[in-house]
C-alpha cells in the first residue's frame, strides 16, 4: 500500500504549510529571500523530521497574494507577520530566513519574543545590520535588474521564469517591491535574541562573506555556528543534497540528541 499523500494547506493570509503536521513538537517559520515567496521551502519541509512542522511565509503582491496590497514599511511587514503568528505560538517555535528573509524573520523573533522566545534562529545569506555599509538595494531600479541576474545564475527554477520577458518584468516589480521594503528598514533598538543563532552561507554566495555571516553572533545572547554550504546565495535552491544539510542543521537545533 502507498502511503497517504500529504495535502499542502495554507494557515490564514500569511501562512503555507508543505507537509501539515498538527501533532508536530515545534513549528518553523521560514521567511523567503528577495522575491521568493513560501514555495521556495517545499523541498525543507518534506526533508524535516515528523516533530518538525514547516510553516512559509506568504509575501503578499506575488503567488496566491499577487492582489494583497503591500507593506508601506519593513516595520509594517514585521508587525504584519508578528500578529499573524502570535495565535500560533501555542508551542515552541523557530524561525528560519534566507537572504533578506533573514533579516525579516530575525526583526519578526525579535517582535514576538515580547511574547514568547523562539527556541533558534537559522539566518541563510545575508549580512546583518550592524556591518552594511550601505542599505542593501539602495540603487534602485539598477540594483534590481542586477538582482533579477543574480537569481539567473543562483535558481535553476527562478531562471526560467525570468527568461521570458514580460514575466522577468513582473518578477522585477516584485523585486523592486522588496527592495525598497528593506530601505525602510531601522534599527530598533538593539536588544538581542536569547537563542541559539545558527548561519549558514553559500561557499560560492557572491552576495556576502564568511565574516559578515559571523557577526550574527552580535544579535543574540545564545550559542552561535557557521556553516558553509557547497552552494551559491540562495542554498535552498541549490539542490536536494545541500537542502537536506540544512534539515539535518535544523533538526540537531531544535531536536538536539540525548546522547
Amino acid at each position: 500500500m502507498h502511503a497517504p499523500r500529504t495535502v499542502p494547506r495554507t494557515e490564514g493570509d500569511w501562512f503555507w504549510l508543505p507537509v501539515p503536521r498538527p501533532h508536530a513538537a515545534i513549528r518553523l517559520f521560514c521567511f523567503p529571500h528577495a522575491g521568493g515567496d513560501a514555495t521556495a521551502f517545499a523541498s525543507l519541509g518534506q526533508l524535516l523530521p515528523e516533530e518538525i512542522e514547516l510553516w512559509g511565509v506568504r509575501m503578499p503582491a506575488r503567488g496566491g497574494r499577487a492582489r494583497d496590497p503591500y507593506p508601506e514599511t519593513f516595520d509594517d511587514l514585521v508587525r504584519a507577520v508578528g500578529a499573524a503568528a502570535l495565535p500560533h505560538l501555542d508551542r515552541p517555535y523557530a524561525v528560519l530566513g534566507q537572504s533578506v528573509g533573514a533579516l525579516v524573520g530575525y526583526e519578526v523573533a525579535r517582535h514576538l519574543s515580547r511574547r514568547l522566545a523562539p527556541t533558534a534562529c537559522v539566518v541563510i545569506g545575508f549580512a546583518p545590520p550592524h556591518t552594511w555599509r550601505a542599505t542593501p538595494g539602495s540603487g534602485g531600479a539598477d540594483d534590481v535588474r542586477e538582482l533579477a541576474d543574480f537569481m539567473l545564475r543562483n535558481d535553476e527554477r527562478a531562471g526560467a521564469v525570468i527568461s521570458h520577458p514580460a514575466l522577468r518584468e513582473r518578477v522585477e516589480r516584485v523585486l523592486l517591491a522588496d527592495m525598497g521594503l528593506v530601505r525602510t528598514y531601522r534599527r530598533v533598538g538593539t536588544a538581542p535574541l536569547d537563542c541559539p543563532l545558527h548561519a549558514v552561507l553559500g561557499a560560492d554566495d557572491e552576495a556576502v562573506t564568511a565574516w559578515e555571516m559571523t557577526e550574527w553572533k552580535r544579535c543574540s545572547t545564545g550559542s552561535h555556528a557557521l556553516d558553509v554550504l557547497n552552494a551559491g546565495h540562495l542554498v535552498l535552491q541549490s539542490g536536494e543534497a545541500v537542502v537536506r544539510q540544512v534539515a539535518d542543521i535544523v533538526q540537531d537545533l531544535l531536536l538536539p540528541s540525548p546522547y
